[in-house]
This record gives C-alpha cells, structure tokens and sequence, in this order.
C-alpha cells in the first residue's frame, strides 16, 4: 500500500468513526427527548426536523467515506461525505442548542451558539495560518455552518420563528 493510500484509508476510518459516534450521539438525543419531554418534537418543528433528518445525513456520511479507500473518484466521494457530514453536524448543534434553550436557560443555549461560532473561526484561522487550506474555501464553509446555526439554531431559540 502506497503512503497516499495509507493516508486515504486513515483520512476514511477516523471521519467514520467520528461520525459513528455522532450518530450515536443523534439517537440518544431521540431517546432523551422522546423519554423527557415528547411535546418537545411537536411543538418545535426545527427540533424534530433537524434531529431526523441528522441521523439519516450521518448515515450517508458513513458510506460515502467508506468509499474513500477503494474509489478512483476520490474527490467526488469526499465531498459529498463533507457535505452530509456537515448538514448532519450542523443540524445536531442545533438540536444541542435549542434543547438547551428550551430546557435550561435560553442565555446558555446562545452561549453554547457563540462558542461552536468561535471555535469554528479559530479552528478556520489556525487552519489558514498553517497554510494548509484555502482562505475562500474556508470563508464559504464558515459562511455555511454560521448561516445554518443562525437559521436553524439561534433564531428558533430566541422565539423569531
């Protein structure tokens, strides 16, 4: 096995097993929500869509990058992993964020907003000053996840829609 196919297995394996772990993460959140409170997921739309439709985007995540290590169609199989992946990411930050909002304390759940906003910004700027990936690509991934959270996350907590 060559280095780059070494590096594509490894690149593979650990973005499955994080999003394994995620999806794990989904379903214990149904269930919690499902055993607390089941109002929770008729009376807050963004809440029951965004945890559904997580679990099936994680899943899809999964086998697309398990394609990863035995595909000539590299590129293609990654992003579209990513792009799943970051749906179903997303969409689970929301649902963090909202419960927290809604069973807690509306105050944490922003804070909880402004800190994935922020680590995702300096993980984005120590990224760009190890130069290992592109400002414009970064800038419109940032964009993206900031725009979701804002839609999906933050507005439904503070009772604009």
């Amino acid at each position: 096995m060559t280095k780059k196919e070494e590096i594509k297995q490894f690149k593979s394996e650990s973005r499955m097993g994080l999003s394994y772990w995620l999806l794990g993460t989904c379903f214990t959140f149904f269930t919690f929500v499902i055993a607390i409170n089941p109002d929770l997921f008729k009376n807050n739309i963004f809440l029951a869509a965004q945890l559904t439709l997580a679990i099936p985007l994680f899943i899809t995540s999964i086998f697309a990058r398990s394609k990863l290590v035995y595909t000539k169609h590299f590129k293609k199989w990654d992003k579209y992993g990513f792009i799943s992946f970051i749906f179903a990411y997303t969409f689970l930050i929301n649902v963090i964020g909202i419960l927290l909002s809604t069973l807690i304390n509306l105050k944490i759940g922003l804070l909880f907003f402004g800190v994935n906003i922020f680590a995702d910004l300096l993980y984005s700027y120590m990224d760009i000053s190890d130069k290992k990936s592109e400002l414009k690509s970064l800038f419109y991934k940032d964009i993206f996840f900031i725009v979701i959270l804002t839609l999906g996350g933050i507005l439904p907590s503070l009772g604009i829609y």
